[in-house]
This record gives C-alpha cells, structure tokens and sequence, in this order.
C-alpha cells in the first residue's frame, strides 16, 4: 500500500498500513570467551636499540604452543584435565598438608630485590654503571605458585666514543613452587636457537659446574660474526636463574669492537656464579 501525499506533494505515513512484526535485530556481539591466537615467540631487539621493557622477565623461555589434538572433542579434553589437575592437587595435599608440592630450591632464598645482590665485578674494567635513574631497572613478584625477581644496569663502554651505545646487563631468578622445570628446561634453553632473526646466529651449548644442569647462549652476527648477546641459564632443582648481557652500540662506526666471546663468558660465568652464591 503505497504512502498518501502529504501537502506540497512530501509522502506522509500510511495509518492503514500493519507495523512489521520482524523484531529489531541486536547488535552482534563478540564472544568474550573466544580463544585468541597465541602470540608468537619474542622477538630479539635488534643490535642499535634498548630491549623494551623487562627483558626476559616471567618465564625464562617461551613455552611452544601445543598442537591440536584430532578426534576428541575440546570439552572432553576440559573435563580430563580438571579431574588430573584436582586428583593432583589432592594427593598433594594428602601428602604435604599443603596444596602446592613446592621443590627444592638448592639453597636459594627469595630476593624481593635483586640488584641488591647482583655480582658485576667482573664487567667493571671494561663498563661502568650508568648514572641515571632508569640505568637501573628492578621488578619483583611472589604468587602462590611462582616467585620472581629481575634486575637490569645500563652499562656504558669504556672504549666506546659513542654516546648512544648500551650494554645491558640483565638478571632472571624464579624459584617453581608448583611444578619441576626439570624435565623442561634442557628443550627450552636449545630452544633459544630457534630465535635466529635475520643477520644473526644463534648457537646454545652446555656449561659445566653450575648447578644440576647449565646452558649458554651465544648469539653472533651473521656477516662480522660480533658479539650480540649472550646469556647463562642455570637450574637447581626447582629454582632456575639467568644472567645475560647484550650489546646495543654502533660498533660499525669503527670507534671500537665489542669485547670477544671469550672474554664475556668468562665474565658473565664468574659473576653468575657470584651472585648464586649472594642468594644462598
């Protein structure tokens, strides 16, 4: 039924004509239990900038993301893990009294503020410590199943003429009050090679006489083979420690050379080691 004309010819509403019964239709929501897709691995700062943020902070690797399992239904999978996580937390409990099976922590204490202890005597005859506010960077955190604790210094080259360069020092402990990093850590210590970004190589080898087991990370320039970054990770039974330095100067200005392999691995070694021992 078309409209009735209204004056100066301008359609007007037609009172005979029925209202739609078709109800509004609501706005489409989105599902706030959705699954987002997992971030990727982090990303190594590139050689010419400051790392963002606490580097290496939470975790010390990344955990790969599962594959999907084929064949049973998501919600059986939910309900399969609920039920081992609870018989879990039961026989825990049974056993200890208390809901968590906390490790052993090799003899490390928590240390709410780790640049307190942090050893860097080592370092002191080619750096010095920065003396600004934020060339020191520390942030600590206890929770019923995961203490943490993570300290940074801004160091400056001694030998370096460029004012824009950086060499940082970073330090991650984390005492595992909830599960055994052991059976984890070796993959995810050699997991670091899989980090490699373009113009870089990354190779991680077993260290000797630290702790129950002990890796370290080299990490080198593809074309000049320079030192980028190297680090040591540390586990002692339940309690897992990092130390690593990275170089972020303009070397190839030509004003100096990063200090060799060699040489930061004995420093880094020594000071790790040290700071173990101030934890104790």
């Amino acid at each position: 039924m078309s409209s009735i004309p209204g004056p100066g010819g301008a359609p007007q509403p037609n009172p005979y004509q029925q209202p739609s019964t078709q109800p509004p239709q609501a706005p489409v929501q989105q599902n706030p239990y959705a699954q987002q897709a997992p971030p990727p691995f982090p990303q190594q700062t590139p050689q010419g900038g400051p790392p963002a943020g606490p580097p290496g902070f939470g975790p010390q690797f990344p955990v790969p993301t599962p594959a999907p399992r084929k064949g049973i239904p998501g919600w059986a999978w939910g309900i399969g893990g609920v039920v081992l996580a609870s018989a879990a937390w039961a026989g825990t409990l049974f056993a200890t009294g208390t809901l968590w099976a906390s490790g052993d922590f090799g003899g490390h204490a928590y240390e709410k503020d780790l640049c307190s202890v942090a050893q860097l005597s080592s370092f002191e005859g080619r750096y010095e410590k920065g003396t600004e506010k934020n060339d020191e960077t520390k942030y600590s955190s206890k929770r019923p199943t995961v203490d943490q604790s993570y300290c940074s210094f801004d160091l400056k080259d001694k030998e370096s003429t460029d004012e824009y360069s950086s060499t940082y020092i970073t330090y991650n402990a984390t005492w595992h009050k909830a599960t055994d990093p052991s059976e984890e850590y070796a993959d995810l210590a050699k997991s670091n090679e899989d980090y490699d970004y373009e113009g870089s190589k990354t190779v991680v080898t077993r260290l000797d006489g630290m702790g129950d087991e002990a890796w370290l990370t080299t990490e080198t320039g593809d074309t000049d083979k320079e030192l980028n970054r190297m680090e040591v990770n540390v586990r002692e039974g339940w309690f897992t420690f990092r130390m690593s330095w990275s170089d972020y100067s303009a070397s190839s200005s030509g004003d100096s050379k990063v200090p060799s392999a060699e040489d930061v691995e004995k420093w880094l070694v020594a000071d790790a080691k040290a700071t173990l021992k101030e934890l104790r």
